[in-house]
């Protein structure tokens, strides 16, 4: 009887036993079910090396990724072919300093290859595991795919710290160089210089021509810039048409000379875009640290300060910061500000200087010039504030109204009984390449109600540099209406003769240089008497600018220019002194 209850007991024990196990082994199948479906759920890639035998497993989710077979990738050696050769180093250092160190959990980033030939950004968490002796003998962890969040963090970073349009990099970045060359040069005792560039006459391409084609012609500037980059040299955007170069450790003021000069000849030739030929020039003003400044602001300004220095030289020039400079900025603030209150107060008024025949001394017109009566500081010169108009825009309103006055003053004068006589207006290149300019002169010339061919509009040579094909055709339109059209400064661009057969011009001024270099009536070393023979056999008037003395006006009777004016009959002066003139 005691056998046969032990055997029933036993069985049940067994029986429970098994119950047991059939659980467990029902919890363990779901426990894997769930792993399962979880592994299959996530992104990550679960894997596993084995040290000893130097092999490696994955699940199938690397193989989607990278787009290898698992063949290709069982081996470690495998593996290490594929990681960016600038982070293999990265991930043979992580392995050890993990092994070596018993490191709980490493995390780390790194690249490795596609089968494609892209490259995609994981980072992997793991974990060693250790014999009794303390060797690492397996790695498992989680490998994620980073390679979206790391393109999104490079948008950011090249949204911050570079340029858009041309790629290059931006203010930002300039800044936070700057303030580290600025450290290393303190410790080091070594110099950097930083030019600033300023495209010349570039808002007027822009206006002329639309925003679209100025962008392109920043790319064209920027690729210029990019290929003299090096070790030492660096280019960046500032924004609009101003770029710094940077120099790092320059010896002297020679050097960043040699580089200033090199920068105007890459710079400067033909640029084609869109079918259109564009001549670009520059100024720019260089600055040396610690010479010139001690921080980056300090530096910006006073290269922004020499730069504006070699545009008031005549563009196209580069200028080194020297204190001085820093009263003249002071100075061009002060004028630009008041230059939007002297539009308000109307504070502008005309002067005329005679235009005289030079065969019978008749006055034949006037050119009218603008002066500006400051109420504190009395007349300010054009040269002055012209260059200042013209760099903030205030010079098409300025420009607006010189010409309406001076055609209300062509009238005035018609209606006194002086019917042969005209007057002689300066047109910027930035009034010009406006897209309104043409219909603007037409619709003031109607409402004042002169008659067109008592008007004469002088043009530069510097607007025809940047768009020969625009002016002629704005030209061409107004000579039509029986507008005078006269070039201004002949003779002193490099290339003014190339233009005189295509452009719609009834006139040319001679510089006033070639006039005082006249010595006397029989001087053979001049060339104004070339200059006149060139002009007369192309059908041309021409008026000599700048006449001081009986010899110039002598050569100029000799040589039969047409009309001449200067000094030696009289300086621009106000209406009333000119009426006099004539009487």
């Amino acid at each position: 009887m005691e056998k046969f209850e032990m055997a029933e007991i036993c069985e049940k024990d067994i029986e429970h036993t098994v119950m047991e196990l059939m659980k467990k082994q029902e919890e363990l199948k779901k426990s894997e079910e769930r792993y399962r479906v979880i592994i299959e759920a996530t992104k990550d890639i679960i894997w596993e090396m084995d040290l000893t035998n130097h092999k490696w497993y994955f699940n199938g989710k690397l193989y989607d990724i990278l787009g290898y077979s698992p063949e290709e990738l069982e081996n470690l050696e495998a593996w290490f072919n594929i990681i960016h050769p600038s982070d293999i180093e990265l991930v043979r250092e992580a392995i050890r300093e993990q092994s070596g160190k018993n490191i709980e959990v490493h995390t780390f980033e790194y690249r490795v290859k596609c089968k494609d030939g892209t490259y995609k950004w994981l980072v992997t968490n793991s974990k060693c595991e250790y014999d009794e002796g303390g060797k690492p003998i397996k790695a498992f962890g989680v490998l994620t795919d980073i390679t979206e969040l790391k393109e999104q963090q490079k948008r950011i970073y090249d949204l911050a710290y570079y340029d858009p349009v041309t790629g290059l990099p931006n203010r930002i970045m300039l800044a936070e160089i700057i303030n580290e060359k600025i450290k290393k040069a303190n410790e080091s005792k070594s110099k950097f210089s930083m030019i600033y560039i300023d495209l010349d006459n570039f808002k007027v391409i822009n206006d002329s021509y639309g925003h679209s084609l100025g962008d392109k012609l920043l790319v064209e500037v920027s690729k210029r810039l990019k290929e003299i980059n090096r070790n030492k040299i660096n280019s960046f955007r500032l924004g609009g048409d101003e770029f710094i170069v940077l120099m790092e450790d320059i010896k002297d003021k020679e050097e960043v000379e040699q580089l200033s000069r090199y920068l105007h000849k890459v710079l400067a030739s033909v640029i084609c875009i869109d079918g259109k030929v564009f001549h670009i020039t520059h100024s720019s003003g260089a600055v040396i640290y610690p010479d010139h400044g001690t921080d980056f602001n300090e530096l910006l300004k006073n290269a922004d300060t020499a730069m504006y220095k070699s545009k008031e030289a005549g563009r196209g020039n580069n200028s080194f910061y020297d204190d001085k400079m820093g009263e003249a900025a002071i100075e061009k603030i002060k004028i630009e500000a008041d230059l939007h209150k002297a539009i308000e107060n109307n504070e502008f008024e005309l002067y005329y200087q005679p235009i005289v025949d030079v065969a019978d001394a008749r006055i034949k017109g006037c050119e009218a010039l603008v002066r500006w009566i400051h109420p504190k500081e009395g007349m300010i010169s054009p040269a002055k504030f012209i260059s200042i108009a013209e760099e903030n825009g205030t010079i098409i309103e300025i420009g607006r109204w010189v010409f309406e006055n001076a055609c209300k003053y062509a009238k005035k004068m018609y209606d006194r009984g002086y019917t042969d006589f005209y007057v002689s207006v300066n047109i910027s290149p930035h009034q010009l390449l406006q897209k309104e300019f043409t219909d603007l002169i037409l619709k003031t010339i109607e409402k004042v109600g002169v008659a067109p061919e008592l008007i004469l509009i002088e043009i530069t040579e510097s607007v025809l540099i940047e768009s020969m094909n625009l002016a002629v055709r704005k030209l061409k339109k107004l000579r039509d209406k029986n507008i005078k059209i006269a070039l201004d400064d002949f003779g002193c661009g490099y290339s003014s003769l190339t233009y005189l057969r295509t452009l719609p011009i009834n006139l040319v001024k001679v510089d006033r240089s070639f006039i005082s270099d006249i010595k006397s009536e029989e001087d053979t070393q001049n060339i104004t008497n070339i200059i006149i023979l060139l002009a007369k056999q192309l059908g041309l008037k021409v008026i000599a600018e700048g006449v001081e003395n009986h010899s110039q006006l002598n050569y100029l009777k000799k040589h039969k220019c047409d009309m001449f004016q200067g000094y030696l009959v009289s300086k621009p002066v106000p209406e009333e002194k000119f009426i006099k003139l004539l009487k």
